[in-house]
């Protein structure tokens, strides 16, 4: 068994893209690409044992049920585009996390609140060596960046999808000639939205399986029997460097002054999921919105003694207009900024040895008018 059996976590990259219907598939383009770390599909199936009596203490059935909804994560290093008034290559992401991208050409573009973020769902694809995983009618649930003085800035993006995609490889069982039913040799490497290879021909979606006969339903396209069916994934078009901690700057007062500290965080929780409980029906059948959104954080500080007075003004309560820099370059760094702040300390540490350090819990609130308690600008 050669090396070309297994597929390989190096070879990684995913594929973000915006549907125009939920719960409808679009394939990928290069622009969709974006480089991580990490990216996990979950497969979830639904299957529960009746509780009927039976005179056994042996497990005889199991029914199919609702399919639960499919999580999915990804994580990566942060990448300004490196062109003011270009997105990053994540900018969907963070799009469907915040609910709305605007860009200035040649300027900046900034993220920025949405109350009804139903109508934004998206594909998001997993790429391996001869592997495609995905998962359609996704949400992002969570989008977090993390920073440290001796580390790479990252990211991490998380939420739920209504359904899985595996893409696998066969083999044309018979020829096609402008045919739309593609019989293959096992279906079952395919599911519903795969995108594939036939023979010479690219970027073919699969639009339904039937795993009785090993047939797939493709747009109109030609083959020959046994031409290899295999994934298929756009060649990436990515932008940017990294970003490491020595960039970048913390601001409590809007950046006037800039405060000095070891790291820290900020999360978004979008408060948004699927609605998976509608009687009748098999899956996630829609966005909702059942919870606040919730932007948090924490900042970790070594105790310097021009700056113990901060710790008063966190315990009093003091707003604070917080603005983080990551990065320090034109067009090679993100701002965050959250308004309305408010700090709730914890305890000092008693080291052993060394510098004595605390961590300060944030809370970005919104002003009267609502969904204004962060934004983001890549400028």
């Amino acid at each position: 068994m050669g090396v070309d059996n297994f597929s390989y976590g190096s070879d990684l990259v995913g594929f973000f893209k915006a549907e125009s219907t939920y719960g409808t598939a679009i394939k990928p383009a290069a622009a969709d690409a974006f480089r991580a770390t990490s990216i996990t599909m979950g497969a979830p199936v639904g299957r529960e044992f009746p509780g009927d009596r039976r005179n056994t203490r042996s497990r005889i059935e199991q029914t199919t049920t609702r399919t639960p909804v499919q999580p999915w994560s990804a994580s990566g290093i942060l990448r300004p585009s490196g062109s003011a008034g270009t997105a990053p290559d994540i900018g969907d992401m963070i799009k469907h996390a915040m609910g709305t991208e605007t860009v200035a050409g040649g300027s900046s573009v900034t993220y920025s609140l949405l109350k009804d973020p139903t109508a934004l769902s998206g594909a998001i694809y997993r790429s391996t060596t001869d592997l495609t995983e995905g998962v359609y009618g996704a949400i992002v649930q969570n989008l977090t960046f993390n920073w440290s003085g001796d580390s790479f800035i990252t990211w991490a993006v998380s939420g739920v999808g209504k359904e899985y995609i595996q893409t696998g490889n066969s083999l044309a069982n018979g020829t096609g000639s402008s045919a739309t039913a593609l019989i293959v040799d096992d279906a079952d490497f395919f599911s519903k939205y795969s995108v594939i290879s036939v023979g010479s021909t690219d970027d073919v979606q699969v639009t339904a399986v039937n795993y009785s006969t090993n047939t797939l339903t493709i747009a109109s396209t030609s083959w020959s029997d046994n031409d290899a069916v295999a994934p298929y994934v756009p060649t990436g078009s990515f932008a940017g460097d990294p970003l490491f901690g020595t960039q970048g700057s913390l601001s409590l007062d809007n950046g006037s002054t800039t405060i000095t500290h070891l790291g820290g965080s900020i999360s978004i929780n979008t408060g948004i999921d699927l609605l998976n409980t509608e009687f009748g029906g098999s899956s996630a059948a829609d966005v909702t919105v059942p919870a606040y959104r919730e932007v948090t954080g924490t900042i970790d500080f070594l105790v310097r003694k021009d700056e113990v007075y901060l710790f008063n003004e966190f315990r009093r309560g003091v707003q604070k207009d917080v603005v983080i820099t990551l990065g320090d370059t034109t067009a090679k760094r993100m701002k965050i900024n959250c308004n309305i702040t408010e700090v709730a300390p914890s305890q000092r540490d008693s080291p052993d040895a060394d510098m004595i350090r605390y961590t300060a819990n944030l809370t970005a609130l919104a002003s009267s008018s609502g969904e204004d308690e962060i934004s983001l600008v890549f400028d």
